[in-house]
């Protein structure tokens, strides 16, 4: 090959000096695109407050500016022709800001290219509006909400090759000029947005949480505030601001414990946190009680952490403060419930026992247990109903439940199907122990059982029960003889007389008078005269040969029988039984006629056939023919049928 032209050898060497200077004036270009966006990654926190509009209006207009900056430091390719970073913030502004920053900040930037003028104008300001587009076409397919960093890439990738087609619109003239800033232009101009994007993505991530750190700190119920190490609050949210008085957080900034508490609670507050501060060391769930200004008594749960900075050094502490008294109220209250329960349960004197629904002991107290003999001990928590039956069956406890095994498992499922219905109940105990049992079912299918012991109150009714029938039997008995009394008699006479009228039997009836007794009290005295009624009453009692007969004392030294289903004939016997039985004991008698006691008898007698009949007609019938054998010389029998009065049968 020839030489090299020096025309050539000198366009080459331009070339490269071109090429180099493009890249340092491209880098600083590159240091404004990151100071503008730094600048607004660092405010874009605090500026939330503002309404969307502004905050829009501002990026905007701060993107814009930052075009602005980085055209101001172009590299000019030719007069009137810039190479210049540019197209990043105007496409990463409407990416993040949508169509009003990409309308502004592009205005804002294609005003300022406007002005430069030049053979590159045009190009520029639709390279300005094409930068725009590619950003804002990206903001309305991925929306606010999900850009991810793989959009802001592809932005970039985008925005690099409209940047390559912007310079591809300056005039063909132009073209050998702009060749040899055209790869440094499209890389940076690709990173760079890239880059930015990417900040201030993580920007608006990093505002995001800081934003939900900060709500949920300001909305949390708890009382909760961060200090520095001279114990001045640093953070605090809304409940921290109520607790310590104040109407907003922000109003406790700056100050510490002694300008918002009483001095002795400020000094406490201060001296526990400097010796977390001091130590390192966390303090939990600590319980502080504390009286309000109004005298009431509150309790707090207070946790309170050490905070240390990057190298380690304790830069303050974090506390959190929960208000627990009615908590604590309810507590003590438990407390005081379970000791009352405790207490009452160990002094009541019935034993309680509780059964859930399925028939598994879940409690009873020892009194529960004291009043079971046999089956006690294992009365425990745990045991089902079932198997304490069981036991009650194999000991014998109760003695009246049934040992056949059948009716023995058919008794533990009636008692255990008892649980579920309201009861009362009373069971004998082997050891001769009486117990009332009460099931009560619960609401929340629970059984609670109260077992009583009534030993005393059993005795005492079954006392007066025996009393009772004592004093039934002493109301209807003859003191001197054990006989029947008059008024026993009156109701006995009656029943049989209702009773063999229904049935259509015979009645007799016997009337017994002491032949002469009166003379014998006189001559013996009334103590020989009650003994030898007694004699008299037994012996006629002993003539009674059915358990139906009843004897009685009718009134003195009278007595009567009364002989159910039996005709004339048979009363005849048992009366002349009688008084043949009385003559042949011979009790002395010296006013009588033969030297002993002797008995004259009456006899009336209800034949089948009458069908109509009275206690008093029977009575006077008897009485009637007592008369007769007392007439006719005593120490005889006479007897009439009640239908046929006035036919007598005398007998001696």
């Amino acid at each position: 090959m020839g030489p090299v032209p020096a025309d050539v050898r000198t366009a080459d060497k331009g070339c490269r000096q071109l090429t180099a200077s493009t890249w340092q004036i491209l880098a600083g270009n590159l240091a404004v695109v990151a100071l503008f966006v730094l600048l607004w990654s660092g405010s874009s926190y605090w500026l939330k407050t503002l309404p969307r509009p502004y905050r829009d209006m501002l990026l905007a207009t701060v993107m814009g500016l930052g075009a602005i900056a980085t055209m101001s430091m172009a590299v000019e390719v030719r007069p009137g022709l810039y190479a210049d970073l540019r197209y990043s913030l105007l496409a990463v502004g409407a990416l993040f800001g949508g169509w009003p920053v990409a309308l502004v900040s592009g205005l804002i930037a294609a005003s300022y290219r406007g002005l430069i003028g030049g053979a590159g104008m045009m190009a520029g300001v639709l390279g300005i509006g094409l930068a725009s587009a590619v950003g804002l076409a990206a903001n309305l397919l991925v929306g606010r909400s999900s850009r991810k960093a793989w959009h802001v890439g592809a932005v970039g990738a985008v925005t690099g090759i409209a940047t390559a087609a912007s310079y591809l619109l300056v005039p063909a003239e132009f073209l050998p000029a702009v060749t040899p800033v055209l790869m440094p232009t499209v890389v940076l101009t690709t990173i760079t947005t890239l880059v930015a994007g990417l900040v201030y993505l993580q920007a608006g991530r990093q505002g995001a949480e800081r934003e939900l750190m900060a709500a949920a700190l300001a909305h949390a119920p708890d009382f909760a505030y961060v200090k520095d190490r001279h114990g001045r609050f640093a953070a605090a949210n809304r409940a921290a601001a109520q607790l310590f008085g104040v109407a907003e957080p922000r109003l406790l900034l700056g100050k510490d414990n002694y300008a918002l508490q009483p001095f002795e609670r400020a000094r406490e507050q201060l001296k526990d946190e400097q010796e977390i501060l001091q130590s390192g060391q966390a303090e939990l769930a600590k319980e502080e009680q504390v009286t309000a200004a109004d005298g009431t008594l509150h309790w707090y749960l207070t946790s309170r952490v050490p905070l240390h900075d990057a190298s380690g050094q304790v830069i303050g502490l974090a506390a959190v403060s929960r208000d627990v008294t009615v908590k604590r109220q309810l507590q003590q209250e438990l407390v005081l419930s379970r000791d009352t329960l405790s207490y009452a349960l160990a002094e009541m004197t019935g034993g309680l026992a509780m059964y859930d629904s399925a028939g598994t002991l879940l409690f009873c107290n020892e009194q529960y247990r004291e009043a079971f003999p046999f089956t006690g001990s294992m009365r425990q928590p745990g045991v089902h109903y079932r198997d304490i039956l069981r036991a009650v069956i194999t000991t014998r406890e109760q003695p009246s439940t049934p040992q056949d095994q059948d009716a023995a498992a058919a008794w533990v499922e009636s008692r255990l199907a008892n649980l579920q219905r309201e009861s009362e109940d009373e069971i004998h105990l082997a050891n001769d122990r009486w117990l009332q049992i009460r099931t009560r079912p619960t609401s929340n299918g629970t059984t609670m059982v109260v077992a009583i012991d009534v030993t005393r109150f059993k005795q005492a009714e079954i006392d007066l029960h025996t009393t009772t029938t004592q004093l039934k039997h002493l109301v209807r008995t003859d003191g001197l003889t054990g006989l029947l009394n008059r008024r026993a008699f009156d109701d006995a006479i009656e029943g049989e007389v209702r009773r063999t009228g229904r049935t259509g039997t015979a009645l007799s009836l016997l009337l017994v008078d002491v032949d002469r007794f009166k003379p014998y009290n006189d001559h013996y005295g009334h103590l020989a005269g009650d003994e030898a009624l007694r004699r008299v009453s037994a012996l006629l009692k002993a003539s009674l040969k059915r358990p139906g007969d009843v004897v009685a004392r009718f009134g003195g030294e009278e007595f009567t029988a009364i002989l159910p289903d039996t005709d004339e004939d048979g009363a005849y016997l048992v009366a002349e039984s009688f008084r043949r039985a009385l003559a042949e004991a011979r009790l002395p008698h010296a006013g009588a006629d033969k030297g002993y006691i002797t008995a004259s008898v009456g006899v009336a007698t209800y034949m089948p056939d009458a069908t109509e009949r009275s206690a008093v007609d029977l009575i006077e019938t008897a009485d009637g023919a007592l008369y007769s054998a007392k007439a006719a010389g005593r120490d005889r029998v006479y007897g009439t049928r009640v239908a046929a009065k006035g036919h007598f049968r005398a007998h001696s």
